[in-house]
């Protein structure tokens, strides 16, 4: 199987989980003997040791740098008129559009991949140009998640909300409609367009890093981290993920020190926003910015938690905290998308009693059986991308037997 996946970010290095879900599925159509053209935007040039690793999982590579100046501002103003603003970044010129052309005819893909709709512009220009079926990969409700980010927003961040909500629902609407199929994150997203009456819509989980539990600091070259009680990871900037931290230590935290008063406690992510630095210091807890490595820090933990209450998506966080073994204690909203089968491996918490509560019964618990963990990676493993590649081809096969067909003739009178 020959893919084109058009991603609408470079996800190498994978620093956030919209990247990751991309990077993980690459590296997985390689490893399972897929060939990988990967088409994405990138803010400059990848650096030689990025284009190393890119290039040791994907045959074919070709990055597209974001325009950026006054005349490229008058052509994105122009083209509001018609696309969303998160499109309008990512439209080509003539010359990346023959070169792009060149080098896919020559790749000669089975199916063309748009990882977000935001690339599906261009996936669906290709795929009529060359006549090559494209899908989809769904990783929210856009129309809506952009809704809940304007309703939040202020300022300059509400009008640029403004703009790239402009089109998007009839723009995604139309693209979903017409792709051969589209591979949603999230089963309650794939229901809400089922509801719409969209047919060709699939559940694809997104990959756990499965071996990341097996390897130890030594072996990546790491120092040991010291053990905490109660980890948290995740970026430390985006308003439901602070207002779910400061919940946990102004709410929770008080809590679970008058039962263990000496209980150690690690909030870990990116770029920690000044209110998130000034509440870990009040509430005398660690807070590690911006770590190198994930795995290292959910290894360090005793009990995992994800106290975000709001937002929209399937949370990547809360499927690579089932690769570690670890009691986990989520809120409602950290089982958003997932499949109903894997939800059991969570402690679900409705208020601060209750998840001050399940972190002490998960300290006295221990992890889980590797009985488990084999039946996490049937949900979240390569055997997913196996069913993917299966998929694609049944798909592929269709539509070339479509293809095949004599045009219809009408009988003489």
């Amino acid at each position: 199987m020959k893919i084109t996946i058009i991603a609408m970010e470079i996800p190498f290095p994978p620093i956030h989980g919209g990247r990751v879900d991309i990077w993980r599925r690459v590296v997985a159509l390689s490893d399972l003997g897929a060939e990988v053209q990967l088409v994405c935007w990138c803010p400059e040039p990848p650096s030689d040791q990025d284009l190393l690793v890119i290039k040791s999982h994907v045959k074919q590579f070709f990055p597209i740098t974001y325009k950026r100046g006054l005349r490229s501002k008058i052509k994105r103003t122009i083209n509001l008129l018609k696309y969303p603003l998160q499109v309008t970044s990512r439209l080509l010129n003539s010359q990346e559009w023959d070169d792009l052309l060149q080098q896919t005819r020559g790749f000669s893909p089975d199916v063309i991949m748009a990882d977000h709709i935001h690339s599906g512009f261009l996936a669906e220009q290709m795929s009529d140009t060359l006549a090559v079926p494209f899908v989809v990969r769904s990783h929210d409700i856009e129309h809506l998640h952009y809704g809940y980010w304007l309703k939040a927003a202020k300022g300059i961040n509400k009008l640029k909300l403004q703009l790239a909500i402009l089109h998007l629902k009839d723009y995604e609407w139309q693209l979903l409609s017409k792709c051969a199929a589209f591979y949603d994150i999230s089963v309650d997203d794939l229901k809400f367009w089922q509801e719409q009456g969209f047919q060709n819509g699939r559940f694809l989980a997104p990959i756990a890093d499965i071996t990341a539990s097996s390897k130890t600091d030594e072996s990546i070259n790491e120092p040991p981290a010291p053990e905490q009680d109660v980890v948290f990871l995740g970026n430390l900037r985006t308003e439901n993920n602070v207002a779910g931290v400061l919940w946990f230590l102004q709410s929770v935290l008080p809590q679970l020190r008058q039962q263990r008063p000496d209980i150690s406690v690690l909030i870990s992510g990116s770029n920690p926003v000044p209110s998130v630095v000034e509440a870990c210091e009040a509430a005398q807890v660690s807070l590690l910015p911006n770590p190198p490595s994930a795995s290292r820090i959910y290894r360090s933990g005793k009990v995992l938690i994800n106290p975000i209450s709001t937002g929209s998506g399937t949370s990547i966080k809360s499927v690579d905290m089932l690769c570690f073994g670890k009691p986990i204690v989520t809120l409602e909203k950290g089982l958003f998308g997932l499949p109903q089968d894997a939800r059991k491996y969570f402690k679900v918490a409705t208020d601060a009693d209750s998840f001050c509560q399940l972190i002490l019964e998960g300290l006295e618990a221990g992890g889980t059986s590797a009985e488990v963990q084999a039946e996490i990676d049937s949900y979240f493993g390569y055997p997913v991308i196996q069913a993917f590649l299966d998929d694609l081809d049944s798909l592929v096969r269709a539509q070339a037997q479509v293809q095949a067909q004599p045009p219809a003739t009408l009988a003489p009178r």
